[in-house]
């Protein structure tokens, strides 16, 4: 198993949102409000100075769901390349 970490501008929520609808992916923890800085991003900290924000989606599953996930996110970096949207996988060892 897999752990899909997509980090994503609040802006293009709907959009991951349909993502996830498309590869058929129902359990998942997202976690809605995240500050960072990025290389080409920049910051993203809530603030007037560094205005803006992020999302955080978790996502566990099966080496097939994970390269589905990862396809869909390719496809919105190329699209939406200016909001910002990057994902990370790491494996699973165990699920209690």
């Amino acid at each position: 198993m897999k752990m899909v970490w997509i980090a994503y501008n609040q802006a293009i929520g709907d959009e991951v949102d349909e993502c996830l609808k498309r590869c058929e992916i129902a359990s998942y923890t997202k976690i809605p409000l995240a500050y960072g800085i990025g290389k080409a991003s920049g910051p993203h900290m809530g603030s007037h100075v560094w205005p803006g924000s992020n999302s955080l989606l978790l996502v566990v599953c099966e080496e097939e769901h994970k390269d589905h996930i990862l396809e869909e996110v390719r496809k919105l970096r190329k699209t939406l390349h200016k909001e910002g949207i990057k994902a990370f996988v790491v494996p699973v060892e165990e699920v209690i």
